[in-house]
């Protein structure tokens, strides 16, 4: 049931991608699916060796050191891992990246005040400095294995911002499941994110992890635990693969 209820509510969202203008024939404004087209102009299309990746330039001070001259205790300062509108596309996973047998229909990406009324639909939170939202849903090639496994992004101005949604929005599936039926029981994955909430219900599984300001969900059924952790590090390491102007699928 719960997987029925969530699958509604973000197919709602992301087909703000497909009816912005009123005769239906482009997008709206913020919005693209299938390609990296949005918000009334023409995003930087994917490159042969970056995947149209454009990393968020170091803040100041970023990327370099307050350590004394003499290298001693020295600490790198790198930016937060970020990914811009364009990246998402390349960010959320490939057919194959998964698993030979996964498969999945075009990556729709949403930005602007599209993303801003949509992320606090899907994630009951204000979500401030939301930047944009992809989402891809991939599911088992054939009839005979019904795993399916959906993956969403959301890009923020900021880790803390991000923090706060990943949060929030963990506590929202927590609330959801016991709504729908017993309470999620929290599992353990690690995928190498700053923070994770991963739970299962009978045959569902959610993990909400941040890495710097992209908060990634995974919503899966119908497969293992261990399938959906080997699926969390391929969504955390192609997040971190687009912020350092890196195509994962090279």
């Amino acid at each position: 049931m719960k997987a029925v209820v969530r699958g509604a509510a973000v197919a709602a969202v992301m087909a703000l991608a497909l009816t912005g203008c009123k005769d239906g024939s482009t997008p709206g404004e913020g919005t693209a699916k299938g390609s990296p087209t949005a918000g009334g102009a023409t995003a930087k299309p994917p490159s042969p060796t970056t995947g149209g990746v454009t990393a968020k330039p170091p803040a100041k001070g970023g990327g370099g050191s307050s350590a004394p001259a003499d290298g001693k205790g020295v600490t790198p300062n790198f930016p937060p891992v970020w990914v811009d509108t364009t990246g998402l596309y390349s960010a959320l996973p490939s057919d194959g990246s998964i698993g030979d047998v996964m498969v999945g229909g075009q990556p729709v990406v949403i930005q602007g005040n599209d993303a801003v009324k949509g992320c606090p639909e899907l994630t009951k939170s204000p979500c401030p400095g939301i930047q944009a939202i992809g989402n891809r849903d991939m599911e088992a090639r054939g009839s005979a294995d019904r795993a399916r496994v959906e993956f969403t992004l959301f890009t923020f101005a900021t880790a803390k911002d991000a923090s706060t949604t990943m949060k929030n929005l963990a506590e929202h599936e927590r609330k959801e499941s016991a709504e729908h039926g017993e309470p999620a029981k929290p599992v353990t994955v690690d995928a190498g994110a700053d923070e994770t909430e991963a739970m299962q219900d009978g045959d569902s599984l959610d993990v909400v992890m941040r890495i710097g300001a992209v908060v990634a969900h995974l919503h899966a059924s119908d497969t293992e635990l261990r399938n959906v952790e080997y699926a969390a590090k391929v969504q955390i390491a192609r997040v971190k693969s687009v912020s350092n102007g890196i195509n994962p699928d090279r």
